[in-house]
């Protein structure tokens, strides 16, 4: 912050002190500063949305300010940021709002890239039901934006917040219903890069160009780029008029395609050609995303994969400790050739096996009716409920735990790396420390390897890579070859449908 502003912070606390602790800045726009703010009176903490003074001043900014007040007051949902109070004292006019511990959309996908689809679907499903609740009430948002999504840390949850362009009309609650335009034309308010086209022109706007914008958003966060690019404002303005938008599915091939297609369809240059409404676009996404019901085939196939898990475990053992090194043996000691034969015979039958048991489980598959496709979404909706659970139970990222024991890891074999140097003559140590360097060596490296395993082992239970790995192999090249070896000669069959009751869920 520069002088001038730390000399306004200082009068913003000066007198908002008898109602709030005005506690640290968290976002600056064009219009307003938002800050962290503990309410004296009940004890919480807050966000408080502040005019500048000099802005304050000018009639329009203060009237758009309060407007925005009064728009949001007037929406209860649990997917908008609601506002508590609003006030003036002295120069400032202000507002508190609920605060949101978590961060912005753009921060998120900034910081760890683009969504998972279940993620994203969420996302969208929330801010479409608050953009439904915000159309059936008078209100066309205008600004939808990765700014302007919160993610709550604790739930996940995403809200909407600032409606500081929102339009709002008596008659527009219909409007927004019927698809009639709900705002003015000939003003073009926004960003650029979110802006539908019909209010890129300055043209009258209805619900459907919040649901462009939103598209726009899901095609932001499921590929961590934006549809159009452009050096100027004016430049991605006349893109969203003109030009079609590349299709989800070319930029992020990992999207499943029913939610590529809701995506794309979003982003139609008609507003026609969009969802009727924003209802409509949360049941299309909730539909898309429901994990299919998995055919009894795929089902049996992935327990047997479980079943097997213990049994390939030996084999792998036996294989590397065993019979590699016997064949080898074999090999360097003077031993009849027909030895070596059947060293050899047995090596070769034990490597090969594996690839053998899975192309005939693969086959059978295959005579169910069921093809590779099948047996990927299955275990991409197994492994989305996982990550789900996991960062439910273990949070999203590295915890504090991990991260200290990887320090210690690495501390620790610092340390034995020293003693070992220092007894090897590489460095120079006090004569003193000399008798005891064997043991520190051992000591600083068990220390490592324990904390080592002990990260992995956290690391593992928190990402579960077993799971990752496997949808990795049957996604990829390995997975597609074992298919096409499996389906030589193969006559495919209709597939299996499988009913499953009520009371069934998917392997």
């Amino acid at each position: 912050m520069t002088e001038t502003s730390d000399f306004k912070l200082n009068d913003l606390r000066a007198a908002l002190a008898a109602a709030y602790d005005i506690e640290a800045p968290i976002a600056r726009g064009g219009m307003a500063h938002v800050y962290l703010a503990r309410e004296r009176r009940l004890d919480r903490r807050v966000a408080v949305k502040v005019l500048p003074p000099e802005l304050a001043a000018n009639d329009a900014s203060r009237q758009r300010f309060l407007r925005e007040a009064r728009t949001v007051a007037g929406l209860t949902h649990p997917n908008i940021v609601p506002i508590f109070t609003v006030d003036e004292i002295g120069d400032f006019v202000f507002f508190a709002m609920a605060y949101v511990a978590g961060e912005t959309l753009s921060q998120r996908v900034a910081t760890r890239g683009p969504l998972d689809p279940h993620e994203a679907a969420r996302m969208v499903c929330d801010i479409g039901e608050a953009l439904g609740y915000a159309h059936a009430h008078g209100v066309v948002h205008r600004d939808v934006k990765p700014d302007n999504i919160l993610l709550d840390a604790a739930t996940g949850r995403a809200l909407l917040s600032d409606f500081g362009i929102a339009h709002t009309s008596p008659a527009s609650a219909s409007a927004a219903r019927l698809g009639r335009p709900s705002a003015p034309r000939g003003i073009v308010v926004g960003t650029a890069a979110f802006m539908s086209p019909e209010q890129a022109r300055g043209d009258a706007v209805d619900a459907r160009s919040d649901l462009y914008s939103l598209g726009v958003v899901a095609f932001y966060a499921l590929s961590g780029r934006l549809p159009f690019y452009a050096p100027t404002a004016a430049g991605v303005l006349a893109m969203h008029i003109a030009d079609p938008a590349p299709p989800l599915a070319s930029v992020a091939p990992h999207v499943p395609p029913r939610v590529a297609q809701i995506v794309d369809r979003c982003l139609a240059k008609e507003a026609w050609g969009r969802f009727a409404d924003a209802a409509a676009l949360v049941r299309a996404v909730a539909e898309a995303v429901v994990p299919p019901a998995v055919p009894l085939a795929v089902r049996a196939f992935l327990v047997r994969s479980m079943h097997l898990e213990a049994p390939a475990l030996i084999h792998g053992v036996m294989t590397g400790v065993g019979l590699l090194p016997a064949t080898v043996a074999a090999w360097l000691s003077p031993v009849s050739g027909a030895v070596r034969a059947v060293a050899t015979s047995v090596l070769a039958v034990a490597l090969v096996l594996p690839a053998v048991v899975a192309v005939v489980r693969v086959r059978r598959l295959l005579a169910a009716g069921q093809q590779r496709d099948a047996l990927v979404a299955a275990l991409a909706a197994r492994q989305a409920r996982r990550r789900e659970e996991l960062a439910f139970v273990y949070g999203p990222g590295t915890s504090s735990f991990e991260r200290g024991i990887a320090w210690l890891a690495r501390v620790a074999l610092l340390v034995a790396t020293a003693a070992v140097a220092g007894a090897l003559g590489a460095i120079e140590l006090p004569l003193a420390l000399v008798p005891l360097l064997p043991a520190v060596a051992v000591a600083g490296a068990a220390t490592s390897l324990l904390a080592a395993v002990v990260a992995r082992a956290r690391t593992e239970q928190r990402t579960d890579p077993h799971g990752e790995r496997r949808l990795r192999f049957w996604r990829g090249a390995p997975g597609r070859w074992l298919f096409r070896i499996a389906g030589v000669g193969f006559e495919h069959t209709t597939p299996i449908v499988t009913i499953l009751s009520n009371s069934e869920t998917p392997a």
